[in-house]
């Protein structure tokens, strides 16, 4: 599958400012991106679908946040946008949103995006980035809510290791990698908390997780 968050496009310089319903909006469509990515990867398959509507939910705010980086960085944003669709922008000088929000963009754009562009990954990378994200146990209410957390570490540990052996011939290549992981945690959770998303979150992979339930037990 190719990914929404990795398709190409062609940035314009004359981009439109993202007001806070088109933000939702975008966010709602991604969040059904990152369901439908998760949906087709055979180890996410194999799990209950309380502990996949665990880590969905517990996620989505890192993967949404990454989504949108990697998105700017391939289609070369400008340094003061993230950019959400070929002439969508959310920037950093924006005055229709409050100073708390525009400091989260630069936070973002500070500390993932640019360090994106300077470890200049590839789409192999990004994919076991993202999995990696996806399989985290590490939070509390995660791990709580999860019925077999020791299968999830398993296969956060196997995305580990595939991207260490992928990034073998590169001395240091996988600590760059892994050290874009703690602000994007910081980040998602920001981003997701000051533009009021959680509800949108819970609720999206409630419904489509019920939604794959039904078919399965009528398909049964």
């Amino acid at each position: 599958m190719s990914p929404g968050f990795l398709k190409d496009v062609t940035y314009q310089a004359n981009c439109h400012e993202a007001t806070f319903e088109q933000i939702c909006e975008y966010a709602k469509q991604q969040l059904e991106i990152i369901h439908k990515w998760a949906s087709e990867m055979p180890s996410f398959k194999h799990l209950s679908c309380n502990d996949q509507k665990a880590l969905l939910t517990s996620s989505a705010p890192e993967i949404l946040v990454f989504s949108i980086c990697c998105f700017s960085v391939q289609n070369k944003c400008g340094p003061d946008n993230l950019l959400l669709d070929k002439d969508l922008v959310i920037s950093r000088t924006n005055r229709q949103f409050e100073v708390a929000i525009r400091n989260i963009v630069s936070f973002i754009i500070d500390t993932i995006v640019d360090p994106l562009k300077d470890v200049k990954t590839d789409r192999y990378e990004l994919s076991r980035l993202r999995r990696i994200i996806l399989f985290n146990t590490t939070t509390k209410s995660t791990h709580q809510n999860l019925k077999d957390p020791e299968e999830v570490r398993k296969l956060r540990r196997t995305e580990h290791v595939l991207l260490q052996k992928y990034t073998d011939n590169t001395q240091g290549r996988i600590g760059e990698l892994l050290l874009l992981l703690p602000p994007l945690t910081t980040a998602g959770t920001l981003f997701v908390e000051h533009l009021h998303l959680e509800k949108l979150v819970g609720d999206t992979f409630d419904n489509l997780v019920a939604a794959e339930l039904l078919l399965a037990m009528g398909n049964g």
